[in-house]
C-alpha cells in the first residue's frame, strides 16, 4: 500500500507545482507545431513500449515490489532491451508530454525518476534473490533503463 501511496502523491504533487507562484515558468506549450508534433510521438513511443512490455510480463506483473508464486524471469520482448521496459516507456511517455505541455509532467517526470529508480533497486534485488542462478547473467548483459547505456 505505501508504494501505491507514493505514486498517488507524486503524481498530485506533479500537479500542484506548477501553480506554485515560484514554479510557473514551466507552465509552457510550445508555440512550433513540429515541436508538439515530437512531443506527441515521442509520448506515443513511450506508452506503446510500456504496454508492450506489461503485455510481455503476463501474470509476473505486480503492481508493488514482491515476488509471486511461480514467477518467472523474463528476458523476451523489451526485455531483451532494458530490464526494467516499462520504467523507461513512463519516462519516455512523460518527456513526450513535458514537451507538448510542460507544467505537471515536468515535476511528473523528476518525481517519477525517483521513484522508478528506487524501484529499480528493489526489484533487482528481488530479482536477484529469486533467481540467484538466471538474475545475474540477465543483469550483466542488459541495461535497466536505456539501451547500451545504463
Amino acid at each position: 500500500m505505501p508504494q501505491r501511496l507514493a505514486l498517488l502523491a507524486a503524481m498530485i504533487v506533479a500537479f500542484l507545482l506548477p501553480r506554485v507562484p515560484m514554479f510557473r515558468f514551466v507552465n509552457f506549450a510550445p508555440v512550433n507545431a513540429v515541436l508538439s508534433s515530437i512531443g506527441v510521438i515521442v509520448a506515443v513511443a513511450g506508452m506503446a513500449f510500456l504496454v508492450w512490455a506489461r503485455q510481455t510480463l503476463g501474470s509476473n506483473w505486480s503492481q508493488i515490489v514482491s515476488a509471486k508464486q511461480g514467477h518467472e524471469l523474463v528476458t523476451s520482448g523489451p526485455y531483451r532491451y532494458v530490464s526494467h521496459p516499462m520504467y523507461t516507456g513512463g519516462l519516455v511517455a512523460c518527456i513526450g508530454s513535458a514537451i507538448v505541455v510542460g507544467g505537471g509532467f515536468i515535476f511528473l517526470l523528476i518525481l517519477l525518476g525517483v521513484i522508478f529508480l528506487w524501484r529499480v533497486g528493489a526489484e533487482d534485488r528481488l530479482l536477484a534473490r529469486q533467481f540467484p542462478d538466471e538474475f545475474p547473467d540477465y543483469a550483466r548483459r542488459t541495461k535497466a533503463l536505456i539501451p547500451f547505456v545504463w
